[in-house]
């Protein structure tokens, strides 16, 4: 089951998905009561909006006590690069527990998407509730973070200490954004209230590169070769920086792979980031 949810961060109802494995039985009325009482706010929604398909790994998967946590912090800004139900559902047919924080000032419809900035803690809320749910392995919680996602999900993995963090085709310095994608930088200048030749600092700040050295977790880079919207040299420079910093990591290059790619190469692509996430438990 798949549901869409609201969830308070910052005093703000912000609204997020929760995908659950097939066998995993929980109605949207037992989703509503967790959410109700771990925030204490009588105003939370939760609606049913999709089911997850039954597991292509597992044919016959049988109910467990508790189930790694993948929390997917998606890319774009505001409604560009909407949360995808179809993503979630892939997700969680590996037998995760997903949750997806849509950001503020998008399909939350409440305050403003700053790339990095406010709505960070849209995703350290989303990953305190992934580690607060009474179905969730503790030693299990993951952090995705695609494309832009790799802001939120890096800030989220260090703050809320995740046990694993991906970085799937994410940018890893903004102020390298800001140079190549030059459609881009109006929104950058906006959002961040100025260039990057202006405010480097606070390009710095937002850009997983620089937040390498607090992280505390193994990482998983992965990243296309034939990437034109993050280009391939993000993956490479944020590996070679983790190992600098000897942090535990490995990177995953998706030869002759794009930004997206066709369901069927992305199911594989999954199935070699979830064995990572299995392997290194």
């Amino acid at each position: 089951m798949i549901y869409r949810f609201t969830y308070l961060s910052g005093g703000l109802h912000v609204a997020a998905y929760a995908a659950f494995p097939p066998e995993l039985q929980l109605s949207p009325e037992e989703w509503l009561l967790f959410l109700t009482e771990y925030f204490g706010d009588s105003e939370l929604t939760v609606e049913h909006v999709a089911c997850v398909l039954p597991s292509t790994v597992q044919s016959n998967p049988t109910a467990k006590s508790n189930y790694p946590v993948l929390v997917y912090c998606r890319g774009g800004i505001g409604k560009v690069g909407r949360v995808r139900v179809d993503w979630l559902a892939e997700f969680a047919s590996f037998g995760r527990i997903v949750i997806a924080p849509c950001y503020r000032g998008g399909e939350s419809g409440v305050g403003y998407d700053r790339f990095g900035g406010a709505d960070l803690e849209d995703s350290r809320i989303a990953m305190q509730i992934a580690q607060a749910i009474p179905q969730a392995d503790s030693k299990q919680i993951a952090v995705l973070g695609f494309s832009r996602g790799s802001i939120n999900g890096t800030d989220a993995a260090i703050s809320e200490k995740a046990t694993h963090l991906v970085l799937w085709g994410g940018l890893s310095d903004l102020g390298q954004t800001y140079e190549e994608r030059i459609d881009l930088r109006k929104m950058l200048k906006r959002v961040m209230e100025g260039s990057v030749y202006k405010i480097p600092e606070k390009y710095q700040e937002r850009s997983p590169i620089y937040m390498a050295k607090d992280i505390e977790c193994p990482v998983l880079v992965m990243h296309g070769t034939q990437d034109v919207q993050v280009k391939y040299e993000h993956a490479a420079r944020m590996y070679a920086e983790l190992q600098r910093l000897g942090k535990p990591g490995e990177l995953f290059t998706l030869e002759d792979l794009g930004h997206h790619m066709p369901q069927k190469v992305r199911m594989k692509v999954l199935g070699d980031m979830f064995e990572w996430l299995d392997n290194n438990s």
